[in-house]
Order: C-alpha cells, then sequence, then structure tokens
C-alpha cells in the first residue's frame, strides 16, 4: 500500500505546529533504536497510545481529523503513536522497516514545513517508489516495506510527522 492524498490541510496549520514543536523541550536522540549515537536524529515522541504533549498531540489530532476527511476509506483514526523527526543535510536516514509483525498498522507522514519544495531533497523511498514530499500532502503507507528519505540538500532543519493507525 502507498497512497499520496493531496491538500489534506492550510500551510498555517502546518507552520502552527512547526511553531509548537520547534519551541518544545521534548526532543530526544532515541531513534533509530539500537543504532550508534552518530546515526540518531532528533525525534519528539507526541502520543504513545496516549497524549506525551497535550498541547502537540491535539494539533496532531486535528492534523490527523483534516488527513482522515480526504480519504476515511483507509484507515481509523485511532493513533497508536505520533511523533515529529528532525533531520537535515547531515544526517543520512537508514532504510528500515516498522511494526515487522503487524500487519493491522499503516503509517501516515507528512511534512510540517511549509516552505519545503523539492529542491530541499528529503524524498520519500519506499521500497522502488520515490515520493516528493510536499507541504500539506500526506504519504500513506505499508511500513511493512524498507522505506526512508533521501539526502537533504538544504541547511533547512525538515520537521516530519508520523501517525501509526489501524488500516482499514
Amino acid at each position: 500500500m502507498l497512497e499520496v492524498i493531496s491538500n489534506c490541510c492550510s500551510k498555517q496549520y502546518l507552520d502552527m505546529i512547526f511553531y509548537a514543536a520547534q519551541n518544545s523541550k521534548e526532543w530526544h536522540f532515541k531513534y533509530p533504536l539500537g543504532m550508534n549515537f552518530e546515526d540518531k536524529h532528533l525525534k519528539m515522541d507526541i502520543i504513545e497510545n496516549a497524549p506525551l504533549n497535550e498541547l502537540i498531540a491535539g494539533m496532531a489530532m486535528g492534523l490527523l481529523i483534516q488527513i482522515y476527511d480526504k480519504r476515511s476509506d483507509l484507515f481509523y483514526p485511532e493513533v497508536s503513536y505520533c511523533g515529529i523527526s528532525m533531520k537535515d543535510k547531515h544526517r543520512l536516514d537508514n532504510r528500515h522497516i516498522d511494526h515487522e509483525h503487524d500487519k493491522d498498522y499503516i503509517k501516515i507522514l507528512g511534512l510540517l514545513n511549509s516552505n519545503w519544495n523539492s529542491k530541499d531533497g528529503g524524498l520519500f523511498l519506499h521500497g522502488d517508489e520515490v515520493i516528493p514530499m510536499v507541504p500539506t500532502h500526506f504519504v500513506v503507507f505499508d511500513p511493512r516495506v524498507q522505506h526512508c528519505a533521501s539526502e537533504i540538500t538544504t541547511h533547512k532543519k525538515r520537521l516530519g510527522i508520523d501517525f501509526t493507525v489501524k488500516k482499514k
């Protein structure tokens, strides 16, 4: 499964979440699990079966409902996990799979940078597919297929939000 849902929200809504995330004190270097520190990237856990950061979790759920409004046939809007990752040109992504043993879950990924463009890099690679990351567009995908972000070519920090939800 790989679907791109276009124009899910306004750029101003993304800017609001971006601003709250960039000013949060809850960033950490836990992920990817099992990797050396040098290979980890900044991430903020927003929801793990329950909200961890109530303000950003509320905004994230508002975003998810907007995505769900566009394609309610793909998933249930019940979040198992939501996080925001921060990457830049100094961080190469690792190809990986998620939820290897749980076929009930899919992931939804999008950018919080309302000014991101294809020249900035950071394309989404899913198996053999290459998906440009466009503000207000979200990718719904099978996390058991190898995926990662391509090289980021700008000095801007790229904030990506991802949701783990049950598929329909």
